[in-house]
């Protein structure tokens, strides 16, 4: 890491701790003022997804994860916090965490198990913030998600565009830590709610975080073969559409399709055909995901080193 970055980084730690110690040294800090304060950061959370340099990135995610926290104990219903928390935590396990998971998988088994560990607790937390939210702005819909697949269609009926944040973070993470505990049956019977619940975010809006509910889909129907219900023309078509979404400025779609869909249907010619996508393509042609096309090109560096056990 360059001098630069490693100022950069001191600064931005600096800046998440000093809230810290001023809200717990005072006491007399009003609810008014933590939820500006959570709008503020709201509002300026995309700063971090800005950021080109990976390892600043994963050091001030955390960070800046922790800080969230700090408020939200204080304040635990403020639905910004709660958002925040829900989405920070699983786009943090799914950035930098799943990327150690295929560094280390053949590199260092004892690794990978620590660092799988540290995903699922992550996705785990992700979730969890998102029911808390849930349970905030829509207690029916909460109450369906734990009465069955029949309540919980019924009640996302009913749901607006307005709700399609809170469902997709939590929807997200859900989907992703069932796909880290696939010995689990329990969990992988949750697999239903999640799909229902992201089925309703593709519906109001599709192209919600650069088509992430399309993106969902295309690692739904990559991920497993067609007797578990693989569909790998669906996933294809899903994926383009999300790479249609940001005119194919987001790199992530690309590198989750490679990592799947060809992996599952063995085209190798797709899989590099992929990768030289995400390795050619521009990290600055979308500035406001820098940091994730920059974890895209991580990942498909991870990928090609792994080709020969993967096909």
């Amino acid at each position: 890491m360059g001098v630069t970055s490693a100022v950069v980084k001191r600064l931005f730690i600096r800046s998440l701790i000093l809230p810290i110690i001023f809200f717990s040294a005072s006491c007399s800090l009003t609810r008014t003022a933590s939820n500006l304060t959570s709008k503020i950061m709201k509002e300026g959370a995309p700063v971090f997804e800005e950021e080109q340099d990976i390892e600043v990135g994963e050091q001030t995610g955390l960070a800046m994860i922790k800080t969230l926290e700090v408020f939200h104990h204080q304040n635990p219903k403020n639905k910004n916090y709660l958002l925040l928390l829900s989405k920070s935590y699983g786009t943090y396990a799914f950035g930098f965490l799943e990327n150690r998971l295929l560094q280390y998988e053949k590199e260092n088994p004892e690794r990978f198990q620590v660092i799988l560990e540290r995903a699922k607790l992550f996705y785990s937390r992700g979730k969890n913030y998102g029911l808390m939210l849930i349970e905030r702005e829509d207690k029916d819909l909460r109450k369906a998600i734990d009465q069955g697949l029949g309540p919980l269609k019924s009640a996302l009926a009913g749901v607006g565009r307005d709700e399609v944040g809170m469902i997709f973070w939590t929807a997200l993470s859900w989907g992703n830590y069932v796909n880290l505990t696939k010995d689990d049956v329990r969990s992988v019977s949750d697999l239903a709610i999640v799909e229902a619940m992201m089925a309703r975010v593709l519906e109001l809006d599709p192209g919600f975080f650069y088509g992430g509910p399309h993106l969902f889909y295309g690692v739904y129907y990559a991920s497993r073969p067609a007797m578990l219900g693989g569909n790998p023309e669906m996933a294809k078509k899903h994926f383009e559409e999300a790479v249609n979404t940001s005119g194919g400025r987001f790199l992530i779609p690309y590198a989750l399709q490679a990592q799947f869909l060809a992996v599952q249907t063995q085209d190798k010619n797709l899989f590099n055909d992929l990768i030289g996508k995400v390795e050619l393509g521009d990290p600055n042609a979308l500035p406001e995901q820098k940091l994730a096309n920059m974890l895209a090109k991580e990942r498909v560096r991870f990928l090609r080193e792994k080709e020969k056990d993967l096909f």
